[in-house]
């Protein structure tokens, strides 16, 4: 039915709904002519709809994660988008490659958002370099990225981003392909403490 990553051997069904048209589909960002297939769909096989059943439940132990600050994770802009139209208030920084962005958090804010931009074309895998200044650099590999996304997205604890003082952040995103690596871009955050 649609290609890319399937969810056959969850489901049983020869027509499996690819968990991504899923996801799309429960946040509402399928274009009509897309979403009318996948409800038909969803109708006949209890199989997908079970796998439905648990997206829903996953985004929305995630979403209450994410508004108690639980988590730093790696998010969609269909995640930011049904953020939003929640009711939270989400403070965004959008940061070119090789630039750097002056950032903070205020008590009123309930989400905090990392906007990496990057030419994502023709990755495959992706790996984020993470250094605070003055620490050793950590590695997160194979981060979840559509090569048509235009910008990889992390949500950031809010209490830990409120306890923090001046810190910078340094952040690297690195495609790897093959035995090689490419640099996509560097980025750097400048936090300042959340203003009394």
């Amino acid at each position: 039915m649609h290609g890319g990553d399937d969810v056959t051997s969850v489901t049983g069904c020869l027509s499996s709904i690819p968990l991504p048209t899923l996801v799309d589909y429960w946040f509402g960002d399928l274009p009509a002519a897309e979403a009318e297939p996948v409800e038909e769909h969803l109708f006949a096989c209890s199989g997908c709809g079970e796998v439905l059943r648990a997206v829903v439940a996953m985004g929305d132990g995630i979403r209450r994660l994410a508004h108690r600050g639980a988590v730093s994770m790696v998010v969609t802009p269909s995640f930011l988008e049904a953020a939003t139209r929640a009711g939270l208030r989400a403070r965004e920084y959008v940061v070119p490659p090789g630039g750097r962005v002056a950032c903070t958090v205020t008590m009123q804010d309930d989400l905090l958002f990392g906007r990496m931009r990057a030419d994502f074309t023709g990755v495959s895998r992706l790996d984020l370099l993470v250094r605070v200044e003055g620490q050793p650099e950590a590695r997160i590999e194979d981060l979840p990225i559509s090569p048509e996304a235009e910008e990889l997205i992390v949500a950031q604890s809010m209490p830990a981003a409120r306890a923090l003082g001046h810190t910078v952040f340094h952040f690297r995103l690195i495609a790897r392909e093959g035995a090689g690596e490419r640099v996509l871009g560097d980025y750097t955050f400048a936090h300042t403490p959340t203003p009394s």
